[in-house]
């Protein structure tokens, strides 16, 4: 297995804590980000919350909700379930404020065969550039 970092960066003209409260309150995703997920469902009753997503396409998503920091705005996840041929995925999205709005990360670190990693990291990394764009229209209407 090949350690793999897939990635996106965005500048998005809304200050960071109008956007935080969107990615923090853990479900939603199909509001802000419809293209690809259709139906979130989040389970707080235990000492680590999980969500689980329905994709666009019918894939499934369970996560468990590992890190939602106010202070660094920084929301950490792993999911455990998913349609991908990777291993060990742990997702971040940091919004970091800047004087245009907020600068966000969003990316994943996972583990996969080498001949798979190079096809994954562009695919997760779109998916991620397309997540950014959305959360992006979202706030400006």
């Amino acid at each position: 297995m090949q350690h793999c970092r897939a990635e996106a960066t965005r500048l998005i003209e809304v200050p960071a804590e109008k956007l935080w409260p969107t990615i923090a309150r853990m479900t939603g995703m199909e509001e802000w980000y419809p293209g690809l997920i259709s139906r979130s469902v989040v389970d707080a009753s235990g000492d680590q919350p999980t969500r689980f997503c329905v994709m666009r396409d019918g894939g499934e998503l369970q996560e468990r909700i590992l890190v939602r920091d106010a202070g660094t705005r920084t929301f950490i996840y792993a999911i455990d379930r998913h349609p991908l041929p990777a291993a060990d995925v742990v997702g971040t999205i940091r919004i970091d404020p800047v004087d245009q709005g907020s600068h966000v990360t969003w990316d994943a670190q996972f583990s996969a065969e080498p001949e798979a990693a190079a096809q994954l990291v562009e695919m997760i990394s779109g998916m991620y550039r397309a997540g950014l764009e959305s959360l992006a229209s979202h706030h400006k209407t």
